[in-house]
């Protein structure tokens, strides 16, 4: 087997808010790797990952129009993390300010990179695009340039490949409401975000309660509480969290120099707004909610508040198959 690393683009600087569009490969595609790099301009900034996340406020992967791959470089980030292993990796995001920094976020097409039996199929040139939308008016972050790689699988004929897009309602208010899930392909988890999380004393959340049902039967999860499903987020991302999540040491000032710190403690930062729905617990297919043939396929929030709720499902999408073209 061979891969190919290529560059895609190389240090384009971005002086103004646009969105740009790229071709991709025709070969298989694994992954595709998108590196911000800038300047933090403010000295201790309290949460730098939501800053520099926001310069990329919406990615796509389009197959002749239709999307593969859709959300902010933010959700993105953590649903890639949970599902294929690769969390984002970079430097200097907590310097003072004038501080270079850097930020790579790995875009897969699979539950393992270079996996030549998931990873998008070979496509004629132009069928296959990538659409990037730039913010450069944001919080402590300056001199903004993209680089994007990507990685193709040569000779390769894969059987299936990932396909995720961001869905997002407007909860009327508290108590049972229901979202739907895409039919006809195989879902592995649904990454949740909600506006509202635990904070203070306040124990609401916007996803407070979830039930999912398939054909209005309660199927995987009859109840799971926002506390539960955020706290197993955590458990499966197991490695590295410092370029998904900010965090501190508390430390006694009153102590002498170079004194022991304290417990280190979690910021409220990228992830805590985030609850992960797992279908595929082994990462390999064993179990996963099946959506061929059924009528309606949904999760059901319970409790919760009336605000902005998103999710995300990741289907396994079978090569050739009826709803490849989708």
């Amino acid at each position: 087997m061979l891969f190919l690393r290529t560059v895609l683009v190389q240090n384009r600087a971005e002086a103004a808010d646009r969105t740009f569009f790229e071709d991709l490969p025709v070969n298989p595609l694994t992954v595709i790797l998108l590196t911000l790099r800038g300047v933090i301009t403010a000295a201790d900034t309290a949460n730098p990952l939501a800053d520099v996340y926001g310069t990329i406020p919406a990615l796509a992967v389009t197959y002749r129009g239709q999307d593969v791959v859709r959300g902010s470089l933010q959700d993105l980030a953590v649903l890639n993390a949970l599902v294929s292993g690769w969390s984002p990796f970079g430097f200097g995001m907590q310097d003072g300010a004038a501080e270079v920094w850097s930020l790579t976020v790995p875009i897969c097409f699979g539950r393992r990179a270079f996996d030549p039996a998931e990873c998008f199929p070979a496509v004629r040139r132009g069928d296959l695009r990538l659409e990037v939308q730039v913010d450069t008016v944001v919080n402590n972050v300056d001199l903004v340039t993209v680089q994007i790689e990507t990685v193709e699988l040569l000779d390769e004929t894969p059987k299936r490949f990932l396909k995720y897009t961001t869905n997002q309602r407007t909860f009327a208010g508290t108590g049972e409401e229901s979202v739907r899930l895409p039919i006809g392909n195989p879902l592995i988890g649904v990454l949740l975000f909600g506006t509202t999380i635990p904070v203070a004393a306040a124990t609401t959340a916007t996803w407070e309660q979830i039930r999912t049902k398939v054909d209005n039967v309660e199927t995987m999860y009859a109840r799971a509480n926002w506390d539960t499903m955020h706290g197993g987020l955590l458990r499966r991302l197991r490695g590295d969290t410092s370029r998904l999540q900010d965090h501190f040491h508390r430390y006694n000032g009153a102590a002498a120099a170079f004194a022991n710190t304290l417990e280190r403690a979690e910021l409220v930062g990228p992830l805590a707004n985030y609850g992960y729905l797992d279908f595929d617990p082994l990462g390999g297919g064993e179990f996963q909610l099946e959506t061929a043939g059924r009528a309606d396929v949904t999760i059901q929030r319970d409790v919760g508040v009336a605000d902005v709720g998103r999710f995300i499902p990741v289907e396994v999408v079978t090569v050739g198959g009826a709803a490849a073209a989708a």
